[in-house]
């Protein structure tokens, strides 16, 4: 009798023991997976971020004082484009345009921010924004393309002189930009799967959906503030 309950006990305990373990090993999976996939998204949000800073320091080079307000062409939350002389130097991108011609027409950069996917997660849905990124330069091709893929629409917020939000072109001096990303390709544990409670559920992913943060204050060409 007590070898039956010897055996029904180790039984018992090796179920618990194996169990123990696949959890352990589901969890080690799902940080190890989830963990790269955080790391691929910063490496490219960092990316992103060099790009638009280098053409916002751009903006309004080589315009003369006088055409100042035309610098800025459009500043929507979504969207922003800005004119300056991109090729008014013999070396202006010689490395990756190839070409030295010089002239005084003034070039334009153009941000826009827009859906383009949406990924659903059990019952969470996520917008995938695509920052497309235009480059018009006189006597070149325009060039086009996405740079980057984040969840937050509004991206870009203007300020004045001294950092107050403003709602006209006229007065802006400094622009705010703010990137938000996640990867929504993340492994989801039995126990996510599993959870019945929605808020609970919500809660898991939350966790597991960790975005990467990124705001710059006052990138801006200084040609906006003269």
């Amino acid at each position: 009798m007590w070898s039956i309950f010897d055996i029904l006990g180790s039984s018992v305990l090796g179920a618990m023991l194996v169990l123990m373990a696949m959890t352990a090993m589901d969890r080690g999976i799902q940080g190890f997976i989830n963990q790269n996939a955080d790391a691929i998204v910063q490496n490219e949000l960092t990316e992103t971020t060099y790009v638009i800073q280098d053409d916002l320091r751009k903006m309004g080079y080589g315009i003369p004082e006088a055409h100042h307000p035309t610098i800025l062409q459009v500043a929507t939350p979504n969207s922003l484009r800005f004119i300056a002389h991109l090729n008014s130097e013999s070396d202006y991108y010689a490395s990756v345009h190839g070409n030295t011609h010089i002239d005084d027409i003034p070039d334009t950069i153009e941000y826009v921010i827009a859906a383009y996917d949406t990924v659903t997660i059990i019952d969470t849905t996520i917008v995938q924004y695509g920052i497309t990124r235009t480059i018009k330069v006189s006597q070149e091709t325009t060039k086009s393309g996405m740079i980057g893929s984040i969840t937050n629409p509004a991206v870009f917020r203007y300020l004045d002189q001294i950092g107050n939000p403003v709602g006209i072109m006229s007065a802006v001096r400094m622009v705010e930009v703010t990137l938000v990303a996640a990867n929504p390709n993340v492994y989801l544990s039995d126990e996510v799967l599993a959870a019945q409670d929605p808020v609970e559920r919500m809660d898991m992913l939350r966790d597991i959906l960790r975005e990467t943060y990124w705001r710059q204050t006052r990138v801006i060409s200084k040609n906006l503030r003269r």
